[in-house]
């Protein structure tokens, strides 16, 4: 498998991130990238900012997903999928909702999560809860991390990408 383009990331992250086109399109978007027409370098720059969330965070210094108000209607907007996609890893892992989120390590409110906090947060989209906005932040950016983590599995199964990317 060859990726020159965000296109042709875009295509994979699709196939093997479990989220949906139009998630991981508004993904690229946030980080400062057009997912259809964008050259090698540009290529190449949203290449290294997933590679720097792994290695050092999604809360690392990078364009995009900072604000809380930016994060939040990234949330909002992708609500079910997110809170699906969490449910599906959390059976997948063999646990609760509630172990999953208390392990985000970019989740750094102090105090204990309940199971009903995190269900307000992911299920009920009648009302925001101004106590829970660290915890749709924290939503927001587990989507990152799981893009990030998703493009770094394919460099460490081909090596040759990163040759490739740092050339």
């Amino acid at each position: 498998m060859s990726i020159s383009s965000i296109h042709g990331l875009q295509r994979y992250l699709i196939k093997n991130s479990g989220f949906s086109g139009k998630l991981i399109n508004d993904v690229i978007i946030a980080l400062g990238f057009n997912p259809l027409h964008s050259t090698k370098k540009e290529f190449k720059e949203l290449a290294g900012i997933l590679i720097n969330c792994v290695k050092n965070g999604v809360n690392s210094s990078i364009k995009g997903f900072k604000g809380s108000d930016e994060l939040y209607q990234f949330f909002r907007k992708h609500r079910r999928e997110i809170a699906v996609h969490l449910q599906v890893e959390a059976a997948g892992k063999l646990t609760d909702l509630a172990s999953i989120v208390q392990n985000f390590y970019f989740y750094t409110n102090k105090y204990r999560l309940w199971a009903l906090d995190i269900q307000k947060a992911l299920w009920d989209n009648t009302q925001t809860y101004s106590e829970l906005e660290e915890l749709y932040n924290a939503f927001s950016l587990y989507t990152l991390d799981v893009i990030a983590k998703t493009w770094y599995r394919l460099l460490e199964e081909t090596p040759f990408y990163d040759a490739l990317l740092t050339a």
